[in-house]
C-alpha cells in the first residue's frame, strides 16, 4: 500500500509541476502562449485521455485511503486462540454507559476514541448539572475511563482521556423557583 501511495503521489506532484511550469511560462512570454494553444488543440484527445487516468488513480488512491481508515477503528489483540479485535464504536458505548450510570451530576456525554502512535486517544464532550464540581467530576471520569479501558478492555496504552464540558445544565425545579419569584416580586410593589 506504500508503494501504491507513493506512485500516486509521484504522479500528482508531476502533474502540479507541469502546469505550475506552463502557467509561468504562459505568462512570461506570448511566443508560448501560441505553441502552448497548438499543443493543446493538436493532442487534446490524449490530454484528456491522461487527465481522466489521473482523476481516476485520485479517485481509486482515496477511497484505499479512506477503507484503511475504517479498517483501523479496531482495536486489534493477540491471544493464544487467535487475534481479537474490539471496535473502537463498542468501547465509546460501553465507556459511555459506565460513566452515565456511575458518576453523579453527568446528564449526557458524547465520546471519540481513536488510535494514536501513542497509545488510544479518548475526547469526551460532556453536559453537567449544575451544583457539580467540576474539577473533580472532569478528573474522576478520566480516572473511570482509564480504569474501564486498561483492566475490562484490556487496552496497554492510553495516551490522552481529554474532557469537555460543553454546558452546565441547570435544574427545571431551580428554574421554576426563579420564575416563581421574579413573578411574585411585581405583585408585592403594587
Amino acid at each position: 500500500m506504500r508503494i501504491w501511495n507513493r506512485i500516486v503521489a509521484s504522479i500528482y506532484v508531476l502533474t502540479g509541476l507541469f502546469f505550475t511550469l506552463s502557467v509561468l511560462f504562459l505568462w512570461v512570454n506570448e511566443k508560448w502562449l501560441e505553441l502552448y494553444q497548438s499543443f493543446l488543440t493538436r493532442y487534446l484527445f490524449r490530454i484528456g485521455l491522461a487527465s481522466l487516468i489521473v482523476l481516476m488513480l485520485g479517485i481509486t488512491w482515496l477511497v484505499n485511503w479512506l477503507d484503511t481508515l475504517y479498517h483501523n477503528r479496531a482495536i486489534t489483540f493477540d491471544n493464544p486462540g487467535g487475534k481479537v479485535k474490539v471496535s473502537l464504536k463498542a468501547i465509546e458505548e460501553f465507556v459511555s454507559s459506565r460513566i452515565l450510570n456511575q458518576i453523579p451530576g453527568v446528564k449526557s456525554l458524547k465520546i471519540r476514541a481513536g488510535l494514536s502512535p501513542r497509545g488510544l486517544e479518548t475526547g469526551i464532550r460532556l453536559k453537567l448539572m449544575a451544583g457539580a464540581n467540576i474539577p473533580e467530576t472532569c478528573a474522576h471520569i478520566q480516572e473511570v475511563t482509564k480504569n474501564y479501558l486498561q483492566d475490562v478492555v484490556g487496552v496497554e496504552r492510553v495516551s490522552t482521556i481529554e474532557v469537555f464540558v460543553s454546558s452546565i445544565i441547570v435544574k427545571e425545579v431551580e428554574k421554576a423557583e426563579g420564575s416563581s419569584q421574579e413573578e411574585a416580586e411585581p405583585e408585592n410593589e403594587q
